[in-house]
């Protein structure tokens, strides 16, 4: 097969998957720009409260009685605990589960957040999921297109599939003859019609291309993380294991639970301590580990023993890889704000591509020039 019809076809692939999914990638994309700085969004339109009180930390497990008496939660749903990160910041009590008592306009969530006071063990504010309304909304959308997850989710991932597709067909379609090496790059200040569109929509894609395709990629494997593990070789989560309760013991408290995670993992910084609903089910510390991720301490709930460390970013090889899809395509963790804001800048690109692809696309067909024709063969002018 000759170049010129291998690449006639990929134009076709490349010009029909961007015009009839193009609608889709925006939506998509857009959302997941607007999504790598909900966090920052939120606390700017909301802002958490701070701690108000001096003094040495209240233990967890008196702050979980307070929490749960603010809210008259029932007594058996999961409570977590993420310890200030900062001075002067306070404990957020995430609950689970069934709740008497909660703010009208919470609308009696199965979820709660509280903002804990660490000194005093005062409940400072209540919220629902940590999110404002619309961020909830977008990560929704984002991941399923408020189609439900059994059928958005894999939908959405498919669409990584045809971003991927867009990004590889691209930089064939973008590939400079000889000598046009110095123009492959940007847009020429005497570039007007097709040309113009054209020198956009390519420049725009070799610049961005790396976060274009990594965002993409990790999408898709963040949707299909069992094709991905097997073709990586990573290991799958193990499930929750359930353990042999010692009989007349008491629980073991979330305090415990940080003492024991810490001598089990020294040295890394407490991000969490989860009490499972279950009685049979082990209490769960997570330590901070590599780009950003979590590794997680399982502890027996009678007897305090380990039962299971699980740090998949630090195991190597197909593990790493995908612990690093998630910071990789949110921007989070700490992969650092440049990859953050290249991030927000992959989900901006496919506008600007469905835009001057469309235009271009109708200029060719009202000139009656072939689709597959480089506007460098043609004269610049509309």
């Amino acid at each position: 097969m000759k170049f010129a019809t291998f690449r006639s076809a990929l134009f076709q692939i490349h010009l029909w998957v961007g015009l009839v999914l193009g609608v889709l990638f925006v939506a998509v994309s857009l959302s997941g720009s607007i999504l790598v700085y909900d966090d920052k969004l939120t606390d700017w339109i909301a802002p958490p409260p701070k701690a108000v009180t001096a003094g040495p930390p209240v233990p967890l497990t008196i702050i979980g009685e307070y929490a749960r008496r603010v809210v008259q939660a029932e007594e058996g749903g999961q409570i977590q605990f993420l310890p200030p990160a900062e001075p002067g910041e306070t404990v957020l009590v995430r609950l689970s589960g069934k709740h008497r008592k909660v703010p009208a306009s919470l609308e009696a969530p199965v979820n709660l957040q509280l903002y804990v006071d660490p000194a005093s063990g005062v409940t400072l504010d209540v919220r629902r999921d940590g999110r404002l309304p619309v961020f909830h909304w977008l990560h929704q959308f984002h991941g399923s297109l408020q189609l439900g997850r059994e059928f958005g989710h894999p939908v959405v991932g498919w669409l990584g599939v045809g971003m991927v597709l867009l990004g590889l067909t691209g930089i064939v379609l973008w590939w400079p003859k000889r000598g046009q090496w110095k123009y492959a790059f940007l847009v020429r200040r005497t570039a007007t019609g097709l040309r113009f569109h054209r020198e956009l929509h390519a420049a725009a894609g070799i610049w961005m291309f790396v976060g274009f395709m990594a965002v993409s990629f990790s999408g898709v494997a963040i949707t299909f993380p069992q094709t991905m593990r097997a073709i990586v070789s990573a290991s799958t989560p193990a499930p929750v294991p359930v353990v042999q309760l010692v009989a007349g013991a008491r629980r073991l408290g979330p305090d415990h639970a940080v003492l024991i995670a810490k001598k089990a993992m020294p040295g890394r910084a407490l991000r969490s301590v989860t009490m499972p609903a279950k009685a049979d089910e082990p209490l769960t510390a997570a330590v901070a580990s590599r780009f950003g991720t979590t590794a997680t301490v399982s502890i027996h709930p009678n007897t305090g023993a380990v039962i299971a460390v699980r740090d998949v970013a630090n195991n190597g090889g197909g593990d790493s890889f995908m612990a690093l899809q998630r910071p990789m395509h949110d921007g989070q963790g700490n992969l650092g704000p440049i990859w953050e804001f290249l991030v927000f800048l992959s989900g901006l690109v496919p506008l600007l591509f469905v835009i001057t692809g469309t235009i271009m696309w109708l200029k060719k067909r009202k000139r009656g020039i072939a689709m597959s024709t480089m506007t460098d063969d043609v004269a610049p002018a509309d």
